[in-house]
């Protein structure tokens, strides 16, 4: 009944889960939807990022640059230096942590982190496979990643808390009349990926839900083998847990489960008690999704039950199969105690005790008194212990689920009348174990969409203003240049 969980651990996840039984369909959109938006965020980013690229290459095309990536000819009055060129992007697109350039030798000739330039990569460098990838086809652009760089650690971060030498690198090929003349590279720290699909603080399961990236068919990187982690855990360390995470080591009876320094490339996601990849990753990589919201889930890397969603997808230009997996414990996701239930277990106690009083109430009085006065210390009874049952329920449940609904309502009302802070939220927390905080939950999720779009916009706004001032800097060198000649031509 209890599957490979036991009687002990398996019957309290099963009353859980019984009690919710009918939100069974709903857990099932909740995964698909949230498994969906996070796939739509890595490719809506990737192909931000990607545009970044193109639109640089696109002026580097301009400038004619020669192969060492450093002479710079003038073309229709084009006075931009490569400095100013880079800096302009690098300004925009923070999850850049540095735009650089490699000649046809592997060597960096230009770069926004000064101390990486003059650095070699050759064949058997972190970058060899990709430079000889694109140096060797016609591809001409490569996510390459993510991999270890210590380069990428001595940087620092921009936009992520997090940071460590992970690595993930846009690469684009430069060409000189046809001929390879370089690469053009952007540098992003691999916890930027991590923030993308956690979404922090929009998270509808904040005990236990996780959202991770792993290998799921390497077709470049061979050394990476399938089920391999490619991004950052939640419970890699203390920041989201409160109990064991993977610095200090996760217990099981298998052994412990841990990571030296981060997640990615260091995890293999398989079941402690068979070596193998769990379920979820393996019927992933199988079938191309995988969805399991029931009793009794399956065993992740922890040997803990959880349930979840699982995707493959392939980013722009990547050229391995990526999978995620979006998953929280069984026990977090069907731990909701309905304000039904809730009311029912109050009510049925009150109308036990009270039926109870009743009978030696209406006992004594037919027994010591006349059956008319009986009748009427029994109405009497039962019009009072009515009042009490109904004052209980309403200053024990009614009142205190009508005070979580005024601070959503409170909450709502800010923000609509468009006075709110979107960096704010609603604490779940302070909310009862119902429906009032799955709702506190998704109206966070909610904010935190909005929050994202209007970043978005503000992105945006500021990339087009400065591709205006770019191009009125270009139209005013043309009109310069112009204006110096035309006393020659007169002469």
């Amino acid at each position: 009944m209890f599957d490979w969980l036991g009687f002990r651990q398996g019957l309290p996840l099963w009353v859980s889960w019984r009690l919710n039984r009918n939100l069974e369909k709903d857990v099932e959109e909740i995964f698909e939807g949230i498994a969906e938006t996070r796939k739509e965020l890595l490719f809506s980013w990737s192909h931000e990022y990607w545009g970044h690229i193109e639109r640089l290459k696109e002026q580097w095309d301009k400038l004619n640059l020669g192969d060492s990536g450093i002479e710079m000819s003038a073309e229709a009055g084009l006075k931009l230096n490569q400095e100013q060129l880079f800096q302009s992007l690098y300004s925009r697109a923070e999850d850049f942590t540095e735009l650089f350039l490699l000649n046809t030798a592997g060597k960096v000739t230009f770069s926004t982190y000064t101390p990486h330039i003059g650095t070699m990569y050759r064949d058997d460098s972190v970058l060899g496979i990709a430079i000889t990838n694109l140096r060797n086809t016609s591809t001409d652009q490569l996510l390459y990643g993510p991999y270890a760089d210590a380069m990428t650690s001595s940087i620092g971060p921009r936009t992520s808390t997090f940071h460590d030498q992970m690595t993930l690198l846009f690469m684009h090929t430069l060409r000189v009349n046809g001929q390879f003349a370089g690469i053009l590279c952007g540098r992003v720290p691999g916890d930027v990926i991590g923030d993308l699909i956690q979404r922090e603080s929009g998270h509808v399961y904040p005990d236990s839900g996780d959202n991770y990236i792993f290998m799921a068919k390497p077709n470049l990187n061979l050394h990476i083998a399938p089920g391999t982690a490619l991004s950052r855990s939640r419970f890699e360390d203390r920041t989201f847990t409160h109990g064991e995470n993977l610095k200090d080591g996760v217990t099981t009876n298998w052994g412990t489960v841990s990571v030296k320094e981060h997640t990615e490339l260091e995890i293999m996601f398989t079941d402690p008690a068979t070596g193998e990849l769990h379920p979820g990753v393996a019927n992933t990589i199988q079938n191309g999704n995988n969805l399991f919201v029931a009793f009794p889930g399956y065993s992740d890397y922890r040997h803990i039950p959880v349930i979840g969603k699982g995707v493959t997808f392939r980013l722009p230009h990547c050229p391995d199969d990526w999978g995620m997996m979006c998953e929280g414990d069984l026990e977090e996701v069907y731990r909701i105690r309905g304000i039904r239930l809730r009311f029912a277990k109050l009510h049925n106690w009150l109308t036990l005790v009270f039926s109870v009083i009743m009978a030696v109430i209406v006992y004594l009085a037919a027994a010591y008194t006349a059956p008319i006065i009986a009748a009427w210390i029994g109405g009497a009874a039962c019009l009072i212990t009515g009042l009490l049952t109904s004052s209980l329920v309403g200053r024990k449940e009614i009142g205190r689920v009508a005070e979580r609904l005024r601070n959503i309502s409170r909450f709502i009302r800010i923000n609509a009348e468009g006075k709110g802070d979107l960096t704010q939220r609603l604490h779940p927390n302070t909310f009862d174990n119902d429906e009032t905080r799955e709702l506190a939950k998704w109206i966070n999720n909610m904010i935190d969409s909005l929050e994202s779009i209007m970043i978005q916009v503000k992105l945006t706004a500021g990339d087009v203003s400065s591709s205006q001032q770019i191009m009125n800097d270009t139209t005013a060198d043309t009109v310069t240049s112009a204006a110096g000649s035309a006393p020659t031509s007169m002469r």
